[in-house]
């Protein structure tokens, strides 16, 4: 019994592979499909963690922006006259600066580390 050959639908999702426009899909043009998406894949990958390490350099950033101005903001309501508001947050503030240090350090030790885990490129 001969083998029938297959023939796709015409409105099959899987016409765009044939490339040629032959009616047949080759196995080479199921390997470049492959090829097409897994390079569409790894390149939405990348933009995410570029998307990402831009969202943690921004948070990093403000954080230590805060850290400059927050004892701006002590001064400020000392000068202004409410010392109630000047005390209160004087009294946060060791709490304030470990844990926007903490969060600080840990961005710059993520950055050391995962540059660090990358793979070396060869020079020659």
């Amino acid at each position: 019994m001969a083998k029938k050959a297959k023939v796709m639908e015409a409105d099959s999702i899987y016409a765009h592979l044939d490339t040629d426009g032959d009616g047949i899909i080759t196995d080479e043009e199921m390997s470049r499909a492959k090829e097409i998406a897994e390079w569409e894949h790894k390149k939405k990958m990348q933009e995410n963690e570029d998307a990402k390490e831009d969202q943690i350099r921004s948070m990093a950033w403000f954080a230590l922006w805060g850290m400059l101005l927050y004892p701006v903001l002590i001064l400020l309501t000392s000068i202004l006259g409410v010392d109630s508001a000047a005390k209160i947050v004087g009294d946060i503030a060791p709490t304030y600066f470990v844990a926007i240090a903490g969060l600080v350090a840990a961005f710059f030790g993520a950055q050391a580390y995962s540059k660090g885990k990358s793979p070396k490129e060869d020079k020659k």
